[in-house]
């Protein structure tokens, strides 16, 4: 009876108020996140204003979408609503005569009150698939109670950290990561995976990022970035929660008074939206933190930052961010930070090349022995901000400003034994000596607006870029080279080089990007847009002649002459403008969406090189500080002018198949326009390195680069079953590459650019993740393969070096309350053919086999042990090696109480002094083994303090940071905040 009635009383609710029920309401529900989810299930009533009565409803289908249909003209406000959700509310108004009219997307906030309350007894998913989004449960990957993010990192299946701190899911590097959808230092997920602390985290979700503009038209632009969305448990989002790390150590088996240090901190204050973080950080341990923030942008520099991230360094960290929502309209997001670091390297390097002479086609092998140390001391300072403002429904614009500022120098000490590699004669030997220093800054900014019209889909939009970047270095570099004929000594054919080097560099650069789309009916869109950038760079280079009658080196030279070196010496000047032309057509349906178009892409360069008429000379005593540099000569010979004009032509595909919400297929094909380097592009040769001269060629022309990539991923909620495929391809066209001469006498090379058409990649992967029957175990596969084709040319003989490698990881785990156990078997197999050289082919494997343990005593005790064993094969004589690393931990702690607990950890790196470092890289001609001194075993004894204070005095369990292995909150996932997405419903 009770369910007539309600029938009844339905019924007579829906009976139309005004005319003829002849007009359909349609629209789209989804989740808020960085990747809006449909909400399926949801309930949508439609009520009649201004009584609210209710005139009709229904409920949201798999993909989110629902049609109210035989409504009436008039006035109405449409509601939705979903347990765990804040109900959304939207008058819609219904005049003229329409058949159908769309609400578009509506999205649904969580409500963290209700779902911190709705608790059921379930094991919790390790992996998920939702949509384009890989989430990972941080409590099914336990980690020791100092944990940083990084160590979370390197326990998920498919994702990858190396030695210099990288992360790569599936094979593509990570440029970002998020923290509740917000960007946390936008150009280095490092400092948040080196820093955050892992307790903090509940989900991490990786998803392939579209540019702000892409999310505001609905198109792809070609910009889309890898990022994790780090998502905070719901009892840390409101409060302030830190963490503080002091430890003092000693290297286990030193003589000397080598101790070890670390101090760290994290202080973060949320409010719901608005969050702000302090980190702070100095050690000695090679845990570099924030501080390696802009390292890179010194690239350009030469010689600089040569001791990578190897050796041995002390470094230190400040940096702040903040995330500001003053209200709905307004946001603001940033940081500035800080970061130093002085690092020491010890290197053995052993290259074998082999060439072929051009004269009688017999082939010569050259062995390079290279012992060197380097210094590196560097300093980095930047701000980056997001400011967002939605005056309205219908208006959005992004400013996002940016400034950088950085200051390093390098000192490097080398001796080269250099042999014929069949005899193993001496060719030549000496040693060689290099300082550097240099500073730059970088400003700019990008300013983007889009305008959504009244039509559901119209959109236009608009993006303004500039940046301006000015560095300045110099070096200093003596080599003194001894050359033997046939192992014996001919001074007749010794050689010194005495130079010093300044060079100035500026670029500016804007570009503008403007974007219109139409809706066509019947869920086609139409996309004209039309992008333009231009860049002017200058680079001055002076290199002088130098004769010393006192060699005290840095950081004072003495000089007694310094004379310019005209044939060396050079401006370079390029302009260059691209543009590219777009017509695209999106189609949207229930299951799937496609976008195919046409891109007109033509670009312009002129490359200048200008060369000054006389030598400067100075004879006065030169500090080497850069604040008193040398006169840098500003050319006014002009030598060469190129001007480049090429139109490139290229289709558009990107297809999306959506099986079902946690099941999809992508296919996405762009080609892209590449310029050449400013050091490619160079008219003069570099002498520094008198074995290994460069010289630029600015007749290159831009290559292109075809890319296409496809991916599947799928997970059955019901087995826990999480599996991906991914496969990628890329075919350049006038690809800059290497022309190298070897002089088959001295083996000293020359180098110079061209344009190669030929060298193309492919590469696949599979990740694979399911818990066994009793959900404690689970095992896990990451497989990766990849084939290159890669062309150049040495002493005029074209050589395609063919590299075969294929990977697989697989792994295993058990987790309970008491103890967690992984262990993980590794194989790299890489297989290089030398196609002018067959009998130089190489084959290498590299075994592994980690294991981990962590163990919850009695008495708030705790032990962490990890060991892994690898061995190399295949490599040089002396680089076959396996090594055995165990560490191990022992953590009590010591208190407990409302606003925060203290712990205190001994940790043993390195138990069994079995640590070595070894690369291996291969190139067109040649192999390069090279050894690291590295960080040796060593002991820290640590105190770490938690904090928590949360408003009017409340207090959060422990387990509230760390849900158990039986427990996880019933709710829909969300994926952190997000800009508003105009143009097409996705």
């Amino acid at each position: 009876m009770k369910y007539i009635l309600q029938l009844f009383l339905f019924c007579l609710l829906s009976t139309p108020l005004l005319g003829q029920k002849n007009i359909s309401v349609t629209g789209i529900l989804v989740e808020k996140g960085e990747v809006n989810i449909p909400v399926e299930q949801a309930t949508i009533r439609l009520l009649s204003l201004p009584d609210s009565s209710l005139v009709s409803g229904t409920t949201t289908t798999k993909t989110g979408g629902f049609t109210i249909r035989n409504i009436s003209k008039g006035n109405y406000v449409l509601v939705a609503s979903y347990i765990g959700f804040h109900n959304l509310y939207k008058q819609v108004e219904l005049s003229g005569n329409p058949t159908s009219v769309s609400v578009g997307e509506l999205v649904l906030i969580p409500d963290d009150i209700l779902l911190a309350e709705a608790v059921v007894v379930a094991k919790a998913n390790e992996v998920v698939v939702k949509n384009d989004t890989i989430e990972y449960n941080a409590a099914s990957f336990k980690t020791e109670e100092s944990a940083v993010v990084e160590d979370l990192l390197k326990k998920l299946p498919g994702v990858e950290v190396d030695s210099e701190g990288k992360i790569t899911v599936g094979g593509k590097e990570v440029k970002k990561i998020l923290v509740e959808g917000k960007e946390f230092f936008s150009d280095d997920p490092k400092v948040a995976s080196k820093n955050l602390p892992a307790n903090m985290i509940e989900k991490l979700q990786v998803l392939d990022q579209k540019s702000d503009m892409a999310r505001m038209t609905g198109f792809e632009d070609g910009e889309e970035q890898t990022v994790i969305n780090l998502t905070v448990k719901p009892g840390m989002k409101k409060g302030l929660v830190g963490n503080v790390a002091a430890g003092l150590g000693h290297d286990i088996n030193s003589a000397n008074d080598d101790f070890r240090f670390e101090l760290g901190g994290m202080i973060n204050q949320m409010n719901n939206s608005d969050r702000y973080t302090l980190m702070f950080g100095g050690n000695n341990t090679n845990n570099m933190g924030a501080s390696d923030m802009g390292g890179s942008r010194f690239s350009g520099m030469r010689s600089m930052r040569r001791g990578g991230s190897s050796g041995i360094a002390t470094s230190e960290n400040l940096a702040f961010n903040l995330n500001k929502e003053f209200s709905k309209k307004l946001t603001l997001n940033g940081d500035i930070s800080y970061g130093g670091s002085d690092r020491d390297v010890e290197r053995l390097v052993e290259k074998t090349t082999t060439s072929m002479n051009k004269k009688d086609s017999t082939t010569f092998s050259t062995i390079d022995k290279t012992v060197s140390t380097v210094n590196d001391v560097s300093d980095n300072l930047g701000v980056n901000l997001r400011l967002e403002w939605k005056p309205d429904d219908n208006n959005t614009l992004i400013f996002r400003p940016n400034f950088s500022y950085n200051k390093s120098n390098s000192t490097q000490n080398s001796r080269i034994l250099t042999q014929d590699g069949l005899t193993n004669d001496t060719i030549s030997e000496g040693p060689s000596y290099s300082y550097s220093e240099g500073y730059g800054h970088a400003f700019g900014g990008t300013l983007e607006y889009a305008h959504q019209f009244n039509k559901l889909g119209r959109v236009f939009s608009i993006s303004l870029t500039g940046n301006h970047n000015e560095s300045y270095s110099q070096e200093t570099y003596d080599w003194s080279i001894r050359y033997f004929d046939k192992g014996i000594y001919n001074p007749a054919k010794d050689s010194t080089v005495n130079q010093r080097s300044e060079n100035d560099n500026n670029t500016n650069s804007f570009r503008i990007y403007t974007s219109y789309v139409e809706p066509l009916g019947k869920n086609y869109f139409l996309q004209l847009a039309y992008r333009i950038s231009k860049t002017n760079m200058e680079s001055v280079n002076s290199t002088y002649d130098m004769d010393m009658y006192n060699r005290a080196y840095p950081p004072v030279i003495a000089l007694d002459t310094a004379v310019l070196n005209p044939t060396q010496s050079r401006s370079t000047i390029r302009e260059s403008m691209e543009q590219r032309f777009s017509l695209n057509i999106k189609s949207m349906h229930e299951k799937y969406n496609y976008t195919i178009g046409l891109n007109i892409d033509p670009s312009k360069s002129n490359n200048k090189t200008v060369q000054p008429r006389f030598g400067a000379v100075t004879t006065e005593y030169i500090p080497f500080p850069f604040e008193d540099r040398l006169p840098n000569v500003i050319g006014d010979t002009v030598i060469s002018e190129i001007p480049k004009n090429v139109i490139n032509f290229s289709p558009t595909v990107n297809f999306n198949y959506k099986f079902a919400q946690r099941s999809s297929l992508r296919i996405d094909y762009e080609g892209r326009t590449t310029q050449p380097t400013a050091n490619q592009l160079r008219d003069y040769t570099d002498y520094s390195n008198p074995r290994d001269t460069v010289r630029g060629n600015p007749n290159l022309k831009p290559g292109y680069q075809n890319e296409l990539s496809a991916r599947f991923e799928k997970f059955v909620p019901a087995t826990q079953l999480f599996y991906t495929l991914r496969l990628n391809g890329n075919f350049s066209m006038n690809d800059v590459g290497s022309v190298a001469t070897i002089d088959p006498e001295t083996r000293n090379r020359s180098t110079t650019y061209e344009n190669i058409n030929g060298n193309w990649n492919v590469y696949a992967m599979g990740i694979f993740n399911v818990p066994l029957k009793n959900k404690r175990f689970s095992v896990n596969s990451f497989t990766s393969g990849s084939y290159e084709n890669k062309r150049s040319y040495t002493n005029q003989f074209l050589n395609t070096m063919k590299t075969l490698s294929v990977r697989e990881r697989a792994g295993i785990n058990y987790r309970s309350d008491l103890f967690d156990v992984g262990m993980n078997l590794s194989l790299n197999y890489a297989n290089t053919v030398n196609e002018v050289q067959p009998d130089k082919n190489l084959r290498t494997y590299d075994w592994g086999v980690m294991g981990n343990t962590t163990w919850y005593l009695p008495h708030n005790f705790s032990v962490n042990t990890d060991i892994s064993w690898s061995t190399k094969q295949g490599y040089s004589d002396g680089f076959n090696l396996s090594e055995t690393i165990w560490n191990a931990s022992l953590t009590k702690q010591l208190f407990s109480k409302k606003t925060g607990t203290g712990s205190l950890r001994l940790k043993i790196y390195d138990i069994l002094q079995d640590r070595k470092s070894i690369y291996r890289s291969v190139g067109d001609n040649y192999i390069q083994d090279s050894r690291t001194n590295a960080l040796q075993s060593f002991f820290m004894c640590s105190f770490i303090y938690r904090f928590n204070i949360f408003p009017n005095g409340s207090s959060i369990s422990q387990s509230d940071f760390e849900p158990s292995m039986d427990r996880d909150r019933s709710r829909r996932d969300s994926g952190g905040g997000g800009s508003r997405s105009y143009g097409p419903p996705r």
